[in-house]
C-alpha cells in the first residue's frame, strides 16, 4: 500500500482539517493544568484549583457527547459557529475574573462554562475521515494516524503551559489555549467541503448512538484503559520520589508516550484482516501486562522499558476501539459515537487522577501502581465483553439482510 501516511494526507481538504483540529484540541489539552497553574498561583489555593478545573472537565464529559449529536443533525460548520464564540466568551470571562479576583463561584461557574462550551474536536476531525474515506482501506491509517496526534498534543500541550506559566506569566497558558480555541474552531468551522453531511432526522429518528449494540461496553473499556493509565502517571510521579529521582519520571512517561506513538504509526500502516473489536480483545491482555510491570519493578530503572513495552499496547488498542465505533455505529450517528467514545477516555482519567493520589496515600506508589493493574484488568474483561456484543450484533444484521434478501 506504499505510504498511507501520505496517501490520507494527499486527500483533498486533509492537511486543513488536521491542523486546525490540532489547535483547536491543543487549547483543550492545555486547560485543566493551565486552570490549576493559574488559580493557585493567583489564590494560593490548590484546592480551588482542582475543584475548578475539575468543573471544566465535568462539564466537557457531559456536554461534548450533546454537542456531538447537534452535530449529527445540524452540520459541523453550524454548530462550531455558535461553540466557537461561546467558548471564547467564556474563556475570556474567566480570565477576567480571576484578574479581578473574582469570588470563588465565578471562577467555578465560568470554567464550567468553559468545558460546556468546548466541543469533542477529535470526534468531528474523525468523522471528516470516515466520511472522505469510509470504505478505503486508508481509514485505517487515518485513524491511526489521529491516536498519534492525541499522543503529541498530550505531550505538547502540558509542556506548553509550564514554559509559558513559569517564564512568562501565569495567565499565558491560558491565553494561549484561548488563541487556539478561536483559531482552531474557526478553520475547522470554515472547512465545510470536508465535513460530513447532515443526518436526515425524519428517515434515522431522534435516537441516540448508545443504542448501539456493544457500544456501552466499548464505553466501559475506555474508562477502564483511561483510569489505568492516569493511576500510572501518578504512580510513577510518586515511585520516582520515592527512591529519590523524581526527575526520572518525566523520562519515564514520555518514553511511554514515545512508544504508543511508534506503536500507532506501525500498527496503522499495517492491513488488518480481523475485525477491529476482535484486535481490542487481543492487544488489552498486553496492555494489563504492561501495566502490570510497573507494579513489581525493584527501582527506577526497570520503569524505562516497562514504559516503552507498555507504550506499544496503548495506540493499537485505543485505534481499534475507534475502528468498531466507525464500523458499528450508525453513519448518522457517528459523531456522538467517537464523542461518546472519548469522553469515557476522559471519564477515566479523571477517575485515576482522583483515585490514584488517595492509593498512594494509604498503600504507597507500588500498591497504586497495583491499582492500575487492576483497571488494565478490568479493560481486558469489557474488551472481551464488547468484542462477543459486537459479533453477535453483526451476526444477527447478516442473518436479516439474508432473510430479506434470499
Amino acid at each position: 500500500m506504499g505510504n498511507p501516511y501520505g496517501k490520507i494526507l494527499s486527500v483533498a481538504g486533509a492537511p486543513g482539517f488536521v491542523a486546525a483540529g490540532f489547535v483547536a484540541r491543543l487549547a483543550h489539552l492545555m486547560t485543566v493544568l493551565g486552570t490549576v497553574f493559574l488559580v493557585s498561583s493567583v489564590t494560593g489555593s490548590y484546592g480551588l484549583a482542582g475543584l475548578v478545573s475539575a468543573a471544566y472537565a465535568l462539564t466537557y464529559s457531559v456536554a461534548s457527547p450533546l454537542l456531538s449529536r447537534r452535530v449529527d443533525r445540524q452540520r459541523q460548520s453550524r454548530v462550531l459557529a455558535v461553540t466557537t464564540l461561546a467558548n471564547a466568551v467564556s474563556r475570556a470571562g474567566f480570565l477576567v475574573a480571576v484578574r479581578l479576583e473574582g469570588p470563588d463561584w465565578s471562577l467555578v461557574l465560568l470554567s464550567a462554562l468553559s468545558g460546556g462550551t468546548m466541543p469533542a474536536i477529535g470526534s468531528l476531525v474523525r468523522a471528516r475521515w470516515s466520511h472522505l474515506l469510509h470504505g478505503s482501506p486508508l481509514l485505517h491509517a487515518a485513524l491511526a494516524f489521529e491516536s498519534v496526534v492525541d499522543e503529541v498534543i498530550l505531550v505538547a500541550g502540558p509542556i506548553a503551559v509550564a514554559v509559558l506559566v513559569t517564564g512568562v506569566d501565569p495567565m499565558a497558558g491560558l491565553v494561549l489555549a484561548l488563541v487556539c480555541t478561536v483559531v482552531g474552531q474557526t478553520a475547522l468551522a470554515l472547512q465545510r467541503g470536508t465535513e460530513p453531511p447532515v443526518a436526515d432526522a425524519g428517515r434515522h429518528g431522534r435516537g441516540t448512538a448508545l443504542t448501539t449494540p456493544g457500544l456501552p461496553w466499548l464505553m466501559v473499556t475506555f474508562i477502564a484503559v483511561g483510569t489505568a493509565g492516569s493511576v500510572i502517571d501518578l504512580g510513577v510521579v510518586a515511585f520516582t520520589e520515592e527512591h529519590g529521582a523524581r526527575a526520572a519520571s518525566g523520562w519515564v512517561l514520555g518514553l511511554l508516550a514515545l512508544g504508543s506513538a511508534v506503536a500507532g504509526l506501525w500498527y496503522g500502516a499495517r492491513p488488518w484482516s480481523s475485525p477491529p473489536e476482535r484486535r481490542l480483545a487481543a492487544t488489552l491482555p498486553l496492555f494489563t501486562g504492561g501495566t502490570l510491570l510497573f507494579a513489581v519493578a525493584p527501582g527506577v530503572a526497570f520503569l524505562f522499558p516497562a514504559a516503552v513495552l507498555l507504550g506499544l499496547t496503548m495506540a493499537p488498542a485505543l485505534i481499534a476501539g475507534f475502528s468498531a465505533v466507525e464500523r458499528h455505529v450508525p453513519r448518522h450517528r457517528l459523531t456522538e459515537g467517537m464523542a461518546l467514545v472519548t469522553t469515557s477516555m476522559g471519564i477515566g482519567i479523571s477517575l485515576g487522577s482522583a483515585t490514584a493520589g488517595k492509593a498512594v496515600d494509604l498503600w504507597g506508589p507500588r500498591a497504586a501502581l497495583g491499582w492500575a493493574g487492576c483497571w488494565a484488568a478490568a479493560a481486558a474483561l469489557a474488551g472481551l465483553v464488547t468484542a462477543r456484543r459486537l459479533r453477535r450484533a453483526t451476526a444477527a444484521a447478516g442473518e436479516r439482510e439474508h432473510a430479506r434478501t434470499g
